[in-house]
């Protein structure tokens, strides 16, 4: 999963919050927000590819070279040069405008691809399908980061309808990765192993361009007068989120190859699509229920909570005997991410000011793509020695890092509300920015 479940931020001074049981009617009158329905179906369909490229690099690679491992690796090459390539497709989102980045990187994209098609078709050397992928990986357009904050913030300006916008947006991402390894699996088993690649370039194409194209809730460059971003990973609470999404990067990576493998050793190859896409359900549906809920707990406490349950969460897949019992365990094991990724996103909203905040969430991207590109081969050297089954080791071991991780650093997370403004034991940088969602928070680190 490349593409982050967005959070909620917390809602403007003098904003009333949705009211507790009120997430329904939230949701209606966000989605009938005038212009809201001209940029939600292109972005939908340029989210798609962010689900099925990686996959269908797997499943095509693997049909051309008869390993998973080799797959999973050419798929990690373009994961790892996306991930390098984030936080600048941020930082020049953020300077150049929507428009410009999204049709660079798509064109830059498109090449990357067809010629790995070409290279893995033609038998060619294997160093010419790694450096396709490298091409097509760092130059995917991220559609989903364009559409979250930037847009929804310039069409509802802060307001109370922006929390519920943005937990649609988390439930649009998981609806995309039910679809798009469904349909990826599908394609490649019903037409042809190059046709999830294929069909995912096509829709990339139409949703990038369609998105490129709605300038009036495009919110621009950044004026020349701003002052420059604030280097995020120079934060050590930043750090600590960055290396949380990194570890439960590395279990999505073990999941998307551990559920196909397994439903192809089951004699069920069609059914690897629905496993995939009963995770992504779980998970997008307990999004929903976290984004209509009003929380009291402060957000440190959540995060870390939401971190135990997927440490756990992830591990349940290792009990499934079939296909019967192995649905169950993919929709728990997927309920228990979205929380997870909505509360981290949180705290990234919160620690960083807002004309750092798109960087800030590259990062968080850049740390999944990079789980990815870790989880995958790993994946697949496991499966290659010893069956599916031990593709699941990789997403158990991943919750488990996860899990040390937040235990080990959550010293340097700021315990604060993510309903109000920091805590008045939290220093403020006098220079830092007025926000009317998110105050610059500043930590000390532990380690001086």
């Amino acid at each position: 999963m490349t593409d982050l479940p967005p959070t909620p931020p917390a809602p403007a001074r003098g904003a009333e919050a949705p009211a507790p049981g009120a997430g329904g009617s939230v949701y209606r009158r966000t989605l009938a927000t005038p212009g809201a329905a001209r940029f939600i179906g292109p972005a939908f369909v340029g989210r798609l590819p962010i689900a099925m490229h990686a996959l269908g690099t797997v499943l095509f690679v693997q049909d051309r070279s008869g390993s998973y491992a080799v797959g999973g690796a050419v798929a990690a090459a373009g994961a790892l040069s996306e991930a390098v390539c984030v936080p600048r497709v941020g930082r020049a989102l953020d300077r150049f405008g929507q428009a410009r980045v999204l049709l660079a990187g798509l064109a830059g994209h498109l090449l990357g691809a067809a010629a790995l098609l070409v290279t893995v078709w033609a038998g060619a050397p294997r160093p010419l399908w790694f450096l396709a992928a490298v091409v097509a990986g760092g130059c995917l357009p991220p559609v989903g980061t364009c559409v979250r904050a930037p847009r929804w913030s310039a069409l509802l300006g802060g307001g109370a309808l922006l929390p519920a916008a943005l937990a649609l947006e988390a439930a649009t991402d998981e609806l995309v990765f039910i679809l798009g390894p469904t349909l990826v699996t599908a394609l490649v088993t019903l037409v042809d192993p190059a046709a999830g690649l294929l069909a995912s370039a096509v829709l990339l194409g139409v949703g990038a361009l369609g998105l490129a194209l709605q300038h009036g809730t495009d919110p621009g460059p950044r004026p020349a007068s701003a002052a420059p971003p604030e280097r995020i990973m120079r934060r050590p609470d930043a750090r600590t989120l960055v290396a949380i999404v990194f570890a439960i990067g590395i279990g999505f990576g073990g999941i998307d190859v551990a559920m196909v493998a397994f439903a192809r050793e089951e004699g069920l190859a069609a059914i690897g699509g629905l496993l995939l896409g009963m995770f992504a359900a779980g998970s997008g549906i307990s999004g929903l229920i976290t984004g209509a809920r009003r929380h009291d707990r402060p957000l440190r406490a959540r995060l870390l909570r939401s971190i135990a349950l997927l440490t756990a969460g992830l591990a349940l897949p290792l009990a499934g005997v079939g296909v019967a019992t192995m649905i169950p365990l993919a929709v728990l094991a997927g309920a228990t991410v979205a929380p997870t990724m909505i509360n981290a996103n949180a705290m990234m909203e919160r620690i960083v000011p807002p004309h750092a905040r798109t960087e800030g969430f590259a990062w968080l991207t850049m740390a999944v793509v990079g789980g990815l590109a870790v989880g995958s081969p790993l994946a697949g050297r496991l499966i290659d020695a010893g069956g599916a089954r031990f593709g699941y080791l990789v997403p158990a071991g991943a919750g488990l890092l996860a899990g040390l991780t937040a235990l080990l650093r959550r010293l340097y997370l700021p315990d604060v509300d993510a309903h109000g403004p920091a805590p008045a034991s939290v220093p403020r940088p006098a220079s830092a920015p007025e926000s009317t969602t998110a105050p610059a928070i500043t930590t000390v680190d532990p380690a001086g």
